[in-house]
């Protein structure tokens, strides 16, 4: 792959690459508080997969089909002062192979306090009642101050854990101090699901760890973990019983990072311009675009069918030209060049974004929520 830098231009002609992208919007929900986070999963076991909102202070799911909105979660920690301090993340997983997701929150949103645990960050999971559509009860679970995203991984058949992500290490200030203890949290076995949870440390290395992803195997039953931070992105995964970390991917300051095997895409720094790739350890990386204000979400697959991964990043801020949206980002068949092309314009303030294949069409859709619009909307794949 060329390292060479390449903005791109949305009027080169994408046929070329493959199939035409083409996106039909449908708002889902046009009332939401921010929409901090989203997940995909089956809720009531219909095989459909729903959508998962950690909204300002709720946390709903939208029925696959119908986009139902229900609230199984509010206001999960005690008022501070005048207001209730902000759900952040939230992850859902069928981790008991029961066709239904487990679902785990994370919220007492204060990235300001670094030091008390009691005053900032909370995880919660929340317990299934029989009708998914009523509330599910919460059981607190200890954390790090500063709580900001959370994901489930699969070490082994049947074995999981929720993977829980600070943005601070303790008493941190701008940036500097403690590193950030990304935590895993194994359920009991002999136990309801609900106790006994254990934690340990899987990195305290780096500092500002906006987000993180989850990788794939590459051997064995075991998931990784693609970390990013102020320091960089570097892959972590779990071998001999232990956590053991790769190599730093990019050392860039990085807020977002999902990887696509033998490259990364990236937004940089923390809620910043940039969309980058990079391909490995000391290796200039390739610019793809550095227009987006404050780009915050970010998600690879191939949308199009081309065998070949795209990029697909959005951003919550006004640009340039005023606007906020989502772009796809496509490269050619060798990674030299990439093209970009509108998915959203200035309709989504893009807090976050997921892909899935929502009708089963064989044609991933793209899922986002949007911070300063206050909406859900789903971007149905029509690419041919």
């Amino acid at each position: 792959m060329n390292k060479k830098a390449a903005l791109l231009s949305v009027v080169a002609p994408l046929s070329a690459f493959g199939a035409e992208p083409r996106f039909q919007a449908q708002t889902i929900d046009p009332d939401i508080g921010i929409g901090y986070g989203l997940a995909i999963g089956d809720i009531d076991g219909d095989g459909k997969p729903d959508i998962l909102l950690a909204d300002k202070s709720q946390i709903a799911w939208y029925h696959n089909g119908d986009w139902k909105r229900h609230v199984i979660a509010e206001n999960l920690n005690p008022r501070v002062g005048t207001r209730f301090l902000d759900n952040v993340c939230l992850a859902a997983r069928d981790i008991d192979g029961d066709g239904k997701v487990e679902i785990a929150v994370g919220a007492n949103w204060n990235p300001g306090e670094t030091n008390n645990a009691d005053a900032s960050g909370s995880v919660h999971f929340l317990v299934r009642p029989e009708d998914p559509t009523g509330r599910w009860a919460p059981v607190k679970l200890p954390h790090e101050p500063t709580v900001h995203r959370m994901h489930w991984i699969r070490l082994a058949d049947g074995d999981y854990r929720l993977l829980v992500l600070p943005l601070h290490g303790r008493g941190n200030v701008n940036g500097e101090g403690e590193g950030a203890k990304l935590l895993a949290y194994t359920p009991p076995e002999d136990a309801p699901i609900a106790t006994g949870w254990k934690t340990e440390v899987v990195d305290g290395s780096m500092h500002l760890t906006h987000n993180f992803d989850i990788l794939p195997p590459d051997s064995g039953e075991a998931e990784g973990v693609l970390l990013a931070g102020k320091e960089g992105v570097k892959r972590i995964r779990w071998s001999g019983g232990e956590w053991k970390a790769d190599a730093a991917l990019s050392a860039s300051p990085t807020g977002e990072a999902r990887d696509a095997g033998t490259w990364v895409a990236l937004v940089s720094p923390m809620h910043g311009n940039s969309v980058r790739v990079a391909s490995g350890p000391g290796a200039e990386e390739q610019v793809l675009d550095e227009s987006l204000a404050e780009g915050h979400a970010l998600a690879v697959a191939d949308l199009l069918g081309t065998g070949n991964l795209q990029i697909v990043a959005g951003w919550r801020n006004p640009d340039k030209d005023g606007q906020t949206g989502i772009r796809l980002y496509v490269p050619d068949s060798e990674g030299d060049s990439w093209t970009s092309h509108p998915v959203d314009e200035n309709t989504m303030a893009c807090e976050d974004l997921k892909i899935a294949d929502l009708n089963s069409d064989g044609k991933p859709d793209i899922i986002a929520a949007g911070r300063a619009t206050h909406n859900v909307i789903i971007y149905w794949n029509k690419s041919q």
